[in-house]
């Protein structure tokens, strides 16, 4: 789903709505400057939500896992949730949205529209709701608390009706398990399964049966009724007696109905369709002990059994996008996990070792050992800014090339700036790498080094207090096509490590910390004093060790990088 896709409120406080139009991200939450603004009430958070979209793949054909576009949604961690037709999301998570979906993000109830109809079981006729304000029809709300057990001979049916309801594999099937009952069960001829009110006042039928519903070219409905029934409440209207009403306005006699019926089906707190009854056409019901109590009574439980099955079928349809969202994503953890270097390695005196943990299943770190001549050794650490699938197909992208481009130039600054000319053109928006690569000699002990807006890395000597690597005047890789890149210099020698991290490690928030206190990182203090006091084993180990103790918890906040290289023998430089 891409163009001519938007998300419209049906509740709240205010109107909103938000055009999807790629190439996004769409940012939803407290800020003015977010694509949907929702400043009106603090159960937002400022940042709630984010949408993301996915273009289609070449090489698929639509249907299939890749050859849809897409947008997804992602709750970022927002104080009061976020839900998708009842379904609170998992923070950071993202999530696929079909047209027609419902969005709450309390107050505010949204609905995923596009240039159909808005049903997944195909499409729908447009119908029209009358003005019958000031008419002698007679909308009775009824609680359905009070006074609501069914009818013996009702109960049995609906029990009967129950086993085909809940086996309904999709909406159309269900709509019309749940029609069969309100006809067999009510005497009503005309029933049908409808989605709540618009804003201008017409309702879409998705099912129907009965002569009304057979030719709706003149068909009306009660746009009192149908607004109870879309606000939750179950009501039932008489029209009395075709006395003359408001200007403008009609009785429903007018349109031959003695009574009509209207219950609302829901997911959470958030009316999906109407089930509807009446009795036009016949002039009365066809069975003869029908009482209207019962008959509302009737269609309450049955809007009350097919809300449930609803649910029940969004949960095995969000389970089936999510597994195959959670395969795709293990399979590019996997690529991503296949194109790291070997954790522990070594060239003559340089040791190192490295680790890069994705916050989720995949991520936008990487670090990479390229080995060069005469013992040379290339060490590069990456950090794709964002998150998620666009975030790590740019890492790919920016680790192939980076490592190709070592290799051929031998020289860390124009490597990079060969990188920056081909990742800029082809950086998703509002994408870019910060990156630091060093290229260490153990035949002169100089490392020579180009930090590309990353900044964390840290020289440790022993003896002496952490020495920060300059970070110069670098932009990060994919900012400015015609940026240019200068290296550094900075000797080495026997004893000496140089540890280089990404953000994730440096910004982990302390076990508790609210938004307010996110700045309780871990610190690149906190990784000096962690290798200052551990010196030999697995180094990196112990520090992530720390940086989950730090949090809390080993499902780290962010993609989380450190590589550390040492000098490992007492011989002095050539």
């Amino acid at each position: 789903m891409s163009g001519d896709f938007r998300l419209v409120s049906i509740s709240g406080p205010r109107e909103a709505s938000l055009d999807l139009k790629p190439p996004g991200p769409l940012m939803i939450g407290r800020r003015g400057t977010h694509a949907l603004p929702l400043m009106d009430d603090d159960h937002v958070s400022r940042d709630h939500a984010q949408l993301t979209y996915r273009p289609a793949e070449a090489g698929y054909a639509p249907g299939e896992t890749g050859g849809t576009s897409r947008w997804l949604l992602a709750d970022l961690g927002s104080r009061h949730g976020t839900w998708i037709n009842g379904i609170k999301l998992t923070p950071e998570r993202q999530y696929p949205l079909c047209e027609g979906d419902l969005v709450v993000i309390a107050p505010w109830t949204l609905r995923v529209t596009g240039p159909r109809s808005g049903t997944r079981s195909g499409g729908g006729s447009r119908l029209d709701t009358v003005d019958d304000t000031g008419t002698p029809a007679l909308v009775l709300r009824i609680d359905p608390r009070a006074e609501s057990k069914l009818a013996r001979q009702r109960l049995a049916l609906l029990l009967k009706c129950a086993g085909s309801i809940h086996a309904a594999e999709n909406e159309s099937a269900l709509a019309e398990a749940v029609l069969e009952a309100a006809a067999s069960g009510t005497g009503f001829t005309n029933v049908g399964w409808l989605r709540p009110l618009a804003a201008d006042g017409s309702i879409e039928m998705v099912a129907g049966r009965g002569p009304a519903f057979s030719n709706t070219t003149n068909f009306r409905l009660s746009r009192s009724l149908i607004r109870e029934a879309s606000q939750g409440q179950a009501a039932r209207v008489e029209g009395r007696g075709g006395m003359a009403g408001a200007v403008g306005a009609h009785s429903m006699v007018d349109f031959g109905i003695e009574e009509a019926v209207c219950a609302p089906i829901s997911l959470g707190s958030s009316v999906v369709r109407l089930l509807y009854m009446d009795n036009r056409g016949v002039g009365g019901a066809t069975v003869a002990d029908r009482s209207a109590k019962d008959a509302l009574d009737f269609a309450i439980g049955l809007a009350g059994m097919a809300s449930m099955a609803m649910a029940n079928q969004e949960r095995a349809r969000l389970a089936v996008e999510m597994a195959r969202e959670e395969a795709e994503l293990a399979a590019g953890a996997a690529m991503q996990r296949w194109m790291m270097p070997t954790r522990r390695g070594g060239s003559g005196p340089l040791e190192f070792v490295g680790e890069s943990r994705p916050g989720r299943k995949i991520g936008g770190d990487f670090f990479d050992i390229i080995p060069l001549d005469e013992g040379r050794v290339c060490v590069a650490v990456g950090d794709v800014v964002g998150k998620g699938v666009a975030a790590s197909v740019l890492m790919s992208a920016t680790q192939g090339f980076l490592h190709s481009s070592v290799r051929e130039h031998g020289d860390p600054a124009k490597a990079v700036g060969a990188l920056n000319a081909f990742v800029h053109p082809r950086r998703p928006t509002n994408k870019f790498v910060t990156l630091w690569v060093g290229l260490f000699d153990p035949n002169t002990g100089l490392l020579r080094y180009v930090d590309a807006g990353h900044g964390y890395a840290s020289l440790l000597r022993a003896g002496t207090d952490p020495e920060a690597l300059a970070l110069g005047e670098n932009l990060p890789v994919g900012v400015d096509p015609d940026a240019r890149y200068v290296a550094s210099n900075c000797r080495i020698g026997a004893g000496d490590r140089v540890v280089v991290v990404s953000d994730g490690v440096i910004e982990q928030p302390i076990a508790g910390a609210s938004d307010g206190s996110r700045g309780r990182g871990f610190g690149m203090d906190g990784v000096c004093a962690l290798l200052e006091a551990v010196t030999s084993g697995d180094e990196i180990a112990s520090l992530f060790d720390a940086v989950e103790q730090h949090a809390g918890t080993k499902q780290l906040a962010d993609d989380a990088t450190a590589v550390l290289v040492k000098w490992s023998t007492a011989s002095p430089p050539h």
